[in-house]
């Protein structure tokens, strides 16, 4: 059988060194979300690198457009590996937290968002080394592309209601102290996965949004599992 492709994409203000641990020793290619103006056109831009169907790992805004990407390209799409990721709409996010950050970015600069408030978000204390990385990858990522990110999440239209039916193997995980994207919402996830395709919902215990980056080991482990039990290589 054809080693089916196996594409990345990261979450908001994240690059390709947020998936890099979970992904070693896999040949993946890491997309920056963030090219097209509108969700629509991003997903279409994205199912275009895929030659054949892929496999899509996507971290948190990553997963929800890999999602949507599913969704408008479904022969695009051989498996979705979802990480702390959910099907909700962009209603049910207050658009007053996506604009207090585009405000900061645009006064203080994408690193002191990073430091100020994303960090706390997901965990971090001052000081640990993670949140300087955070800090590099946003402003590797830049404001050009944040904007168009924020527009996607505020543009998805979700899957739960009405639900749209997932008909490939899915892989949802999460991690137990997430607090933006907690289990519940990968078990939301799961459930719109349609027989006989298959799908698995693995919580990592005492990891919070950042587990590919925090416990890229064990995360990688599950994802190897998954990967095998498709009965498929992977380029």
């Amino acid at each position: 059988m054809t080693p089916a492709p196996l594409i990345a994409l990261p979450g908001t203000l994240l690059d390709s060194r947020s998936l890099a641990l979970m992904l070693s020793g896999l040949s993946a290619k890491t997309l920056v979300l963030g090219e097209a103006d509108g969700l629509d056109d991003e997903a279409d831009r994205l199912a275009a690198q895929a030659h054949a169907p892929a496999i899509w790992v996507g971290h948190s805004l990553g997963g929800i457009v890999a999602l949507h990407l599913a969704r408008r390209h479904p022969g695009r799409v051989a498996a979705l590996v979802l990480l702390a990721s959910n099907a909700r709409a962009g209603r049910d996010t207050p658009e007053a937290r996506r604009a207090a950050h585009w405000e900061l970015a645009q006064r203080h600069g994408l690193a002191r968002l990073a430091r100020d408030e994303l960090a706390p978000a997901y965990g971090l204390v001052p000081g640990d080394a993670m949140v300087a990385s955070l800090a590099e990858q946003a402003e590797c990522v830049g404001l050009a592309r944040f904007r168009r990110q924020l527009s996607y999440a505020r543009e998805r239209p979700g899957l739960l209601a009405p639900p749209h039916w997932l008909t490939c193997p899915v892989l949802a995980l999460s991690g137990e102290r997430d607090g933006l994207c907690p289990p519940g919402h990968s078990c939301e996830l799961i459930a719109l996965v349609q027989p006989p395709a298959c799908g698995e919902h693995h919580m990592l215990a005492d990891a919070g949004h950042l587990f590919p980056m925090q416990q890229a080991p064990l995360a990688a482990l599950v994802l190897h599992r998954f990967l095998t039990s498709l009965g498929q290589g992977v380029i």
